[in-house]
């Protein structure tokens, strides 16, 4: 199953269980597919979607509500251009725009864009008392704590989707926000992902501060 099919699936499920079936379900789906499947997305696309569901599957035991995170992620990065600052906002007016027209729950609709907001990474707060929120943030950032090697490819492909800044601008904000993440006295918020993955991703993030300097 690829990325496409993978995302359609856990769609169809969460629409077929809590909102009205039928054609404008689809319709949101193909908006979906089109928002993750724009040129100027090298990182931010259907295989990140995807990739933060698998880790739902593997680390989300836990998870109180299913079904807000699942449509959280599904929605979290559905608006995504580098050249604007209200991405999450757009993207969380976006999901409750759709949600509430195929009359999803009201109580879904309002978490998912409560947890949307929050993924603004560098604006919300260390400290989180949602389990669930603090599990989906930590899903989103799991990227920083990959292999060398994928971390190194996620790195280009931020890069190429910021290719409008000047090197040297770029240089300086990057390295501004992975600071952030280093000042931080955990970066992941859960217990057991602090566990598994701090100490690569700090490693990660050193390694390429030290190419921006």
């Amino acid at each position: 199953m690829n990325a496409r099919e993978r995302l359609s699936d856990v769609w169809s499920d969460l629409a077929g269980r809590l909102a009205c079936p039928g054609p404008a379900t689809e319709t949101v789906l193909g908006e979906l597919v089109r928002a993750y499947s724009e040129p100027h997305r090298h990182y931010h696309t259907t295989e990140h979607i995807v990739s933060l569901l698998q880790l739902m599957d593997e680390y989300g035991h836990e998870v109180i509500d299913r079904d807000a995170i699942a449509l959280a992620i599904l929605f979290h990065d559905v608006v995504y251009d580098p050249a604007r600052h209200d991405n999450e906002h757009a993207s969380a007016h976006f999901a409750g725009a759709r949600l509430a027209t195929l009359a999803f729950p009201g109580q879904v609709v309002a978490k998912v864009k409560n947890y949307i907001l929050a993924s603004q990474h560098g604006q919300a707060p260390l400290t989180i008392n949602d389990t669930d929120l603090a599990l989906l943030l930590d899903f989103d950032l799991s990227i920083l704590a990959a292999p060398p090697a994928e971390y190194r490819t996620y790195a280009q492909a931020i890069r190429r989707e910021y290719n409008h800044v000047p090197d040297a601008l770029y240089r300086l904000g990057r390295r501004r926000i992975l600071e952030g993440f280093l000042a931080r006295g955990q970066i992941y918020r859960t217990k057991q992902l602090h566990a598994l993955w701090d100490k690569q991703a700090r490693a990660n993030i050193a390694g390429e501060i030290a190419t921006l300097l």
